[in-house]
């Protein structure tokens, strides 16, 4: 959460933006919930798949089956994921300042050396990787680019955090979120953590109504004596100029709002007057900000490789485990004949031939192997995660040409990926304009306003 200036009580400013204004904003943030909880499910549904867990996600979609039958669960879509990750690290970006005229090299080139300093100080690398993670499970990983007043010593500096979409709401239907007239960033935090940092929210705390979907998590987790704090942005306009407005709210309690402030009503909370988020699109979508991801794209084949797994360990369990017919009326003791042991079985009277006889099993036929082969080659095809882009080869290819074409291939498919990915770093740039600005002025470096 980002940090607050000072409140209009102390600057002794009426207020704008109080109960009545929540009690508003927490309408369109229950509206703009309920317009995105297919996309919630979808999320968690996802991270199950990821978690090897989709059996349980099957069974509740009334695909599970016998749920006394084992359930294999193949890594066939993880290891899609892993090698799709492993990539977008090889190809980890730097931004590079270009000028747009001679008279800007200079200051060009001052940029170019100052915004990886800037990324390197918020641990870019790491927030790049927990980015694709939730990219390439979900569709879309969200960078959230803010000041905090409290970085440097309290002289403040650029922060940059990847989000959780769970925990993001905007205007259903936009694919833009720039679009959207407000958008809401939400997160529980520990009673007693406002209360030390508010006092004046004693007694005041509580969930609420408002609520947030929630991952299927191993932990038993208690949230009973968390609030919802939640980050509201919306635009005024004010001299014919957008201006980006920020509310900090814990149910109806207002804890910081730029209305509020007489030093930040006109200026808005970013020079830049966008909403400080950046979304990272995966596959697009029309009708949202956010796409699909490599789950969405291979979750089905998974399903039908473990189901043709199922039956396969089925048939192989029946085979191997010997079972028999036994007449209710035949002499053999079961017990001593079942236990493989005992060297004496006993019987009453002459043993007759159909006194007990075992159970005949049709064998499997090579032709189902064949389609769970085909299942896992049309996975590997689909996701583009063939065996030659980790090394390997099939179909007899050695000759070094052919490998050197088809991991051209590879190369091909996954740069698109890395092309659209350098749009969301000009973004994530884009929003640090003001942020840097504010940073380099304190290295007495003079610099323009970041185009």
């Amino acid at each position: 959460m980002e940090q607050e200036t000072r409140t209009a009580r102390d600057a002794g400013a009426p207020v704008k933006i109080g109960a009545e204004a929540v009690r508003a904003a927490a309408e369109v943030l229950r509206r703009y919930r309920a317009g995105k909880q297919n996309l919630d499910r979808r999320i968690i549904d996802n991270e199950q798949f990821w978690k090897l867990r989709h059996w349980e996600q099957m069974e509740k979609a009334g695909e599970g089956g016998n749920p006394e039958d084992v359930r294999p669960a193949s890594g066939w879509l993880v290891n899609c994921i892993l090698s799709k990750h492993a990539d977008a690290m090889d190809c980890y970006p730097e931004p590079t300042v270009l000028p747009r005229e001679p008279g800007d090299r200079e200051e060009a080139r001052k940029l170019t050396r100052i915004l990886p300093v800037v990324l390197k100080k918020n641990g870019f690398k790491r927030t790049y990787s927990s980015a694709w993670w939730y990219k390439l499970k979900s569709g879309c990983a969200v960078y959230g680019v803010f000041w905090d007043n409290e970085k440097l010593h309290g002289l403040g500096d650029v922060s940059i955090r990847s989000m959780d979409v769970l925990n993001l709401f905007w205007e259903p239907g936009v694919t833009d979120i720039q679009e959207s007239e407000h958008f809401f960033c939400t997160e529980l935090v520990p009673n007693n953590h406002l209360v030390r940092r508010w006092p004046e929210l004693e007694g005041k705390l509580g969930r609420g109504g408002a609520q947030v979907s929630r991952y299927l998590f191993d932990d038993k987790v208690d949230t009973s004596e968390q609030s919802l704090v939640v980050d509201w942005y919306y635009h005024t306009e004010r001299e014919g100029r957008q201006v980006l407005q920020y509310c900090k709210f814990v149910g109806e309690n207002v804890l910081y709002a730029t209305e509020n402030d007489p030093e930040m009503a006109a200026r808005g909370w970013y020079d830049h007057g966008k909403y400080p988020f950046v979304f990272d699109t995966l596959f697009p979508e029309e009708g949202t900000p956010c796409g699909y991801g490599y789950v969405d794209l291979c979750k089905s084949a998974q399903k039908q490789i473990d189901l043709m797994n199922q039956a396969i360990l089925k048939n192989t369990l029946a085979s191997a485990t010997p079972r028999f017919f036994v007449r209710s009326d035949g002499a053999v003791n079961e017990n001593e004949y079942a236990d493989w042991t005992r060297p004496f079985v006993h019987t009453n009277g002459n043993l007759g031939s159909d006194s007990i006889a075992p159970i005949q099993t049709a064998g499997l036929d090579s032709v189902y192997v064949a389609i769970l082969q085909s299942k896992i080659a049309e996975m590997k095809e689909t996701a583009g995660n063939r065996d030659v882009a980790n090394g390997g080869t099939a179909g007899g290819v050695t000759a070094a040409t052919a490998i050197a074409a088809l991991q051209k291939g590879m190369d091909r498919d996954f740069g698109g990926m890395m092309s659209k990915q350098a749009k969301t770093l000009t973004g994530i740039v884009s929003n640090m304009s003001d942020a840097v600005y504010k940073a380099v002025s304190y290295t007495h470096l003079t610099l323009p306003t970041i185009r």
